[in-house]
């Protein structure tokens, strides 16, 4: 006997199929290959409307010859060809809420922005220098305060490494500006979690901690959301708590599409492999996205060591990251133009030469001034950007690669040049420690993954390890991955105090080998369950070989490494002006260049 529930939902289901399919649909397309559920149907219509009737649903499929309907839970990118010739896609549309609550009254100027630094630690003093930044271009062009929410952890400007405590700095330089002077943070510590930042971009406000602000925009207002921090394929990271995952931030722009929060929307995110984030995006969302970098490589940290000085004192880290500086570093000198966003993003392309800047989304408004979002009145052309201050370079290379160091190696060269900048005896021999450690740590995360692989490839044949350690596969299983980075977080060592579980600068470039693994569970004949007790088990085997938080490490255990290692961190820090990337060996068996 059928369920009231079931004959219910059944009932709703021929309802809305009677009516006209309100998705995005796409023909001859596929975007839900990995779903939670299949059914036999009639058509396309029914399909949409079985979607319409699940509430996590949010993509379907519909294969015309087999009549089956596939839906998935998460963002999957739609995928055309031969074989999808004879399907459907059907990408959901928000839901009218029933009861809609008015919008609260917007500030002055319609204009609001939220600023996020997710990771904390002095040798990520670039991150809060950048969002410190950002705060200070959205407010000199004119958006109030009080429509700008901050988040960041706020421990690197009175930090005790810090150089010029209470103070932080985007450039290198005599009298530059200090960011961190008249910054307002709204959110700081431990209140940063991703769990924070979706929240306060949906405009949940009884589901954060005080001071309670929110994201409070309505349908006539221009949103800017800056995100800076460390990331890999799929995810970026956060000072405290789990990752954000890209699942998570598609299904969070949906929620604030369907509550009307914008008129247009700009995103800029700087992270490694940024451009993974944005799946979900389409050409007619009102969401521009631009990120540091594509869904394959990394970004890069820009003013480090050996050009980090400022007023004279060398600051031991990295002050800015490349994209981040370029676009600020624009909007200074923009703020008296009528610079669009088309053509800030092909300044800042130019001029950060060492990633691929992407864009996302819907570019039909790129064509309006950037100041409609972070600058403020034009009134004159802007000057092209600065060249580097203290590596001022030529016409013919009219970009400074001085100072730009790929982020998964900042942390090995920042001990690196504390190692060689180090004047005493015991804070050579500090220095030394903590560079070893930080040796330690990468091998370890290289050993870990590899394991990882090993046991997941376990009786599948020639070619498997190599395959799941250099592919480059595209997220279709978002809940896989999701899942696969959720364990390892929560299992996995922290490799030092500031990591917010076991994901780290180095080690998130991993995150891709967790995406072929995902996407290859048929030839490995091993499901999510399957590769998620790997996981864990690998983790704990690495917690008992390596401490939680990595330790100074003796001059014996590394005795064998230590010769070359210095040999190659000295080329590299005279070769640093060329632009090389840092590239480590040990001994004559393995090395973590990246």
């Amino acid at each position: 006997m059928m369920h009231l529930a079931s004959i219910l939902s059944f009932l709703c289901v021929l309802a809305i199929a009677a009516g006209q399919c309100a998705d995005t649909v796409r023909k001859a397309a596929d975007c839900a290959s990995h779903g939670y559920a299949q059914d036999t149907v009639t058509n396309k219509e029914a399909c949409c409307a079985l979607c319409a009737s699940e509430k996590k649903c949010l993509q379907w499929t519909f294969h015309s010859f087999s009549k089956r309907c596939y839906r998935t839970s998460g963002s999957e990118v739609v995928r055309q060809g031969i074989f999808t010739m004879f399907s459907t896609c059907g990408i959901r549309a928000p839901a009218p809420s029933p009861s809609p609550t008015p919008s609260p009254p917007v500030g002055p100027g319609g204009r609001w922005a939220v600023i996020a630094a997710g990771s904390q630690g002095f040798f990520n003093y670039r991150h809060q220098a950048d969002a410190c930044h950002a705060y200070q271009i959205v407010r000199k062009s004119g958006i109030p305060a009080q429509n700008i929410i901050l988040m960041m952890q706020d421990d690197v400007a009175n930090s005790r490494e810090n150089p010029l405590k209470g103070q932080l700095f985007n450039k290198p330089g005599d009298n530059v500006t200090d960011v961190y002077h008249g910054c307002k943070v709204d959110y700081r510590g431990k209140k940063v979690t991703a769990k924070l930042f979706l929240d306060v971009i949906t405009g949940e406000e009884s589901k954060v901690p005080a001071p309670g602000k929110v994201l409070k925009s309505g349908p006539n207002d221009k949103v800017f959301i800056n995100f800076v921090d460390h990331g890999g394929v799929g995810i970026v990271a956060f000072p405290n708590g789990p990752l954000l995952h890209a699942s998570e931030l598609s299904m969070a722009l949906r929620t604030m599409q369907k509550k009307n929060m914008f008129k247009e929307l700009l995103f800029y995110m700087e992270a490694c492999e940024s451009g993974s984030m944005f799946p979900g995006l389409t050409a007619n969302g009102r969401i521009f996205a631009v990120t540091a970098s594509n869904a394959k490589e990394s970004s890069w940290g820009y003013y480090c060591p050996s050009n980090d000085t400022v007023n004279g004192k060398h600051m031991g880290t990295c002050l800015g990251d490349l994209f981040s500086i370029s676009w600020m570093e624009d909007s200074d000198l923009a703020k008296m133009s009528m610079e669009s966003i088309a053509e800030q993003v092909k300044r800042v392309t130019k001029r950060t030469f060492k990633s691929h800047v992407s864009t996302f989304g819907d570019a039909s408004f790129e064509s309006e001034p950037i100041g409609n979002f972070e600058v403020a009145r034009a009134t004159r052309v802007a000057r092209p950007l600065p060249v580097n201050p203290v590596n001022p370079v030529s016409p013919v290379n009219p970009v400074s690669t001085a100072g730009a160091v790929n982020i998964r190696d900042i942390p090995l060269h920042l001990a690196y040049t504390a190692w060689e900048r180090a004047e005493t005896e015991q804070q050579k021999q500090t220095a030394w420690n903590r560079l070893q450690s930080v040796i330690v740590a990468r091998e370890a995360d290289e050993q870990l993954f590899q394991t990882i692989v090993n046991r997941s490839c376990d009786s599948v044949g020639y070619g498997c390890d190599y395959s799941m350690t250099h592919s480059k596969h595209t997220i279709q299983d978002f809940e896989c991955h999701q899942e696969l980075a959720a364990t390892l977080h929560e299992s996995c060592p922290r490799r030092a105090h500031h990591d917010a579980g076991g994901w780290n600068a180095f080690n998130m470039k991993f995150s891709q080998t967790l995406v072929n693994l995902c996407e290859s569970q048929t030839r490995l004949q091993k499901d999510l369950r399957d590769l998620e007790g790997i996981i864990r088990a690998a983790c704990n085997d690495a917690s008992k070989k390596h401490p939680t938080v990595a330790q100074d490490v003796s001059h014996q255990k590394l005795a064998t490494a230590q010769e070359q290692t210095i040999l190659e961190l000295s080329v590299e820090n005279k070769a640093h002006s060329s632009g090389k990337s840092l590239y480590i060996a040990r001994g004559s068996s393995s090395c973590w260049g990246i």
